[in-house]
């Protein structure tokens, strides 16, 4: 049984909901403890005490506090990601490197923020108004904002949880973090890691729970940031929301992410990546390669070599060390690939592989391929989370360019060719956050800006530098020497 995080004690409540694993839904992992709106607000009153401690804290001993946190999970690495991939479902392999990256993102987090921090001295005597500049000295420095909601989703417990809270402790703001009601274990460890690390009990809650507490940290007016991943759906339902007490937003959301494949292409390249970006961890992430467009003259020997390699991957057991692909999340993820695939038919779509259920305990989908793609399909235009890859096929560049434009979302894209110039032409023209040439639509750097553009992305973009920017505020102080 595992209480909710408040004040540096795990609570538990009457509340109580099992965690099954997706892998076999029969497997009760543990039972965690769900807060409910009062306790959310007894979060927040705790939270905004914790902001006066953790604010006053020297940047040197914060950092102290997220580096000894950074070494803890390192020392727990293996332990913490059997758990992220018995909650989560994502292969072994898959979950060691989102510990790593969490492992790293604190350390990060600890070392930059006294950078990002430093502050501006401002030349104002080179501005004629306001008149006596000359007797000025200006001075920029950045302020922590307050209490902080992290509202995290269920596909990264651990980097999300890290990219979260770490850039916010760092910069002197307390958290309260939401994990996903399918993914709670993880992030109540990492809490629990944090206390031991030295951080003020008060400066960081832990709560699973609804969409009761979600509601209450979003409307509270003593929260003054939302830093929320998840869909779009949820995420400008949130934004709506929050903008109504001004609150700082850092809004990512879902993805629909192109891969181009141009006729100069490197095809075994290209595939290769094009596999891994569509079904790594059942495709559920949220810059995978979702639409994948190439050129009409090499199209029938992608689709071949496509359907060859994808026929190869292991579906399996996330903790056995071969699996390449786990089960999606829950039962409601895999009526939404049969309808997906339904509506592909219905729309002029080929199944070349896959297509359906496995027979499987949990909520397993075969890799599924889908030729023939077009833009009237759901697939298209929706963000499918789950291992279907629709492979369209386009003429020249502008057909490439109107078919990758045409999501309402705008997160990430790759563009494969061997002409750099007509690569970057195609970047210049494309409608999102990231383009990455010759390389994964998944690549992310955690220290630097990510998020995406259109139903992408709302407010600051999620990355240490940035975190720490947009959940602070501006403040000049102006000194006359005269």
């Amino acid at each position: 049984m595992k209480g909710l995080l408040i004040e540096g004690k795990e609570i538990e409540t009457e509340n109580r909901v099992k965690v099954r694993s997706p892998s076999n839904p029969d497997n009760i992992i543990d039972e965690v403890s769900f807060a409910d709106r009062e306790t959310t607000k007894r979060a927040i009153d705790v939270a905004l005490e914790g902001f006066h401690k953790i604010s006053s804290i020297p940047l040197k001993d914060r950092a102290k506090i997220i580096k000894k946190a950074s070494i803890l999970i390192e020392e727990r690495k293996e332990i913490l990601s059997r758990l992220l991939s018995l909650e989560s479902g994502k292969p072994l392999k898959d979950s060691r490197v989102e510990m790593l990256r969490a492992i790293q993102l604190f350390s990060i987090a600890a070392e930059e923020a006294r950078f990002i921090l430093e502050g501006k001295y401002h030349r104002v005597d080179s501005y004629e108004y306001p008149p006596g500049n000359e007797y000025r000295m200006v001075i920029e420095t950045r302020e922590p904002i307050g209490v902080v909601a992290a509202i995290l989703p269920f596909n990264f417990p651990a980097n999300s949880f890290a990219h979260k809270v770490a850039p916010n402790i760092m910069a002197g703001n307390s958290v309260i973090v939401k994990p996903s009601p399918y993914t709670p274990l993880t992030a109540l460890e990492l809490g629990k890691i944090l206390y031991e690390s030295g951080l003020p009990f008060e400066s960081l809650s832990v709560l699973p729970g609804d969409v009761d507490v979600g509601d209450e940290l979003v409307t509270n007016k003593k929260v003054s940031g939302i830093t929320f991943t998840g869909s779009t759906n949820t995420g400008i339902s949130i934004a709506s929301k929050a903008v109504q007490s001004a609150k700082k937003l850092m809004i990512e959301m879902g993805g629909s992410d192109p891969i181009i494949v141009l006729d100069d292409a490197n095809l075994d390249a290209a595939i290769n990546v094009s596999i891994k970006a569509r079904y790594e961890y059942a495709g559920q992430n949220c810059n995978a390669g979702k639409r994948i467009l190439v050129h009409k003259k090499i199209y029938e020997k992608f689709v071949s070599q496509f359907i060859e390699k994808a026929r190869k991957l292991i579906v399996g057991d996330p903790l056995e060390e071969s699996s390449d692909l786990g089960p999606l999340i829950s039962k409601e993820a895999l009526e939404k690939m049969d309808n997906y695939v339904e509506d592909a038919l219905n729309n002029g779509g080929i199944i070349k592989l896959g297509g359906n259920r496995l027979n499987l305990k949990g909520y397993f989908y075969s890799p599924t391929v889908i030729s023939e793609a077009n833009t009237n399909m759901k697939l298209s235009k929706e963000e499918v989370f789950g291992p279907i890859a629709p492979i369209f096929k386009f003429s020249d560049d502008n057909e490439a360019l109107e078919i990758a434009n045409s999501s309402p979302f705008g997160l990430q894209a790759s563009i494969f060719t061997n002409d750099l110039k007509r690569g970057l032409r195609l970047a210049k023209e494309l409608k999102v956050g990231g383009v990455m040439i010759n390389d994964s639509p998944r690549l992310r750097w955690d220290a630097l800006p990510f998020g995406g553009v259109k139903l992408s992305g709302i407010g600051a973009r999620e990355g240490v530098r940035s975190t720490i920017e947009g959940l602070t505020e501006i403040k000049l102080i102006s000194i006359n020497i005269s």
